[in-house]
This record gives C-alpha cells, sequence and structure tokens, in this order.
C-alpha cells in the first residue's frame, strides 16, 4: 500500500521536526485527524528489512539481463578485452548486459584498474 500524497506530506513535516500546529498551517484543509491517520498508513506500509532485499532483480534484469549472476571465465575474458580496447564502462556494461556498477567492482577484483 503506498501513502497518500497528503499523508506523504506531514509525514515530511514530522521528520523536519514540525511541530502539529507548523504543519496544520501548511494547508488549512488539514485537520489533528489527518496527521493521526498519515501516522496509521505509514504503520500499514509494508517495512523493508535488512534481510530482504530493496530492490527487484527482475526489474533490473529488464534492462540488465545478467545483473546479479555469477561471471564466468568467459565473461572475465571479455570484460578484459573490453577494458584494454579502451571501451567505457558505459559500452562495457552495454555489451555484458550487466549494470555499470558491477563493470566497476569486476574491474577493480580483475586488478584491471585501481581501488577507487
Amino acid at each position: 500500500m503506498a501513502l497518500s500524497e497528503k499523508s506523504r506530506a506531514i509525514l515530511q513535516a514530522i521528520a523536519k521536526g514540525h511541530t502539529y500546529e507548523q504543519i496544520l498551517v501548511q494547508d488549512l484543509a488539514w485537520t489533528y485527524h489527518d496527521i493521526f491517520q498519515a501516522a496509521a498508513e505509514a504503520l500499514e506500509t509494508p517495512q523493508v528489512t535488512n534481510e530482504g532485499k530493496s530492490y527487484d532483480v527482475e526489474e533490473i534484469r529488464h534492462d540488465h539481463p545478467r545483473a546479479y549472476e555469477k561471471w564466468s571465465d568467459g565473461e572475465d575474458g571479455q570484460l578484459s578485452a573490453l577494458c584494454r580496447s579502451g571501451k567505457s564502462v558505459r559500452e562495457i556494461a552495454t555489451t555484458l548486459h550487466r549494470q555499470e556498477g558491477a563493470i566497476r567492482s569486476r574491474m577493480v577484483k580483475l586488478n584491471l584498474v585501481a581501488s577507487p
């Protein structure tokens, strides 16, 4: 369940440390009940835990089909060759169907570039 725009605005004001009175003057149609409703909505929103992932692998694979897959020796060789040929990280990522961050990390792991 997603938060309503009103609840999101109210909760952002609370997060900034605003008092009830300061929140209520932001929109004169808001009431104390709206503040309590925003809190109730927030509590009903599914929480992301450290155990779960905060991203959807299938969604990422829509743009990067090999995202989060194990690297093969062949891919490592292809990455090395592309890196030596002067291709940019973006070009390599497109060729290997992986995210740019994965390319950078693998380049460091394979000592193709210095650690940041």
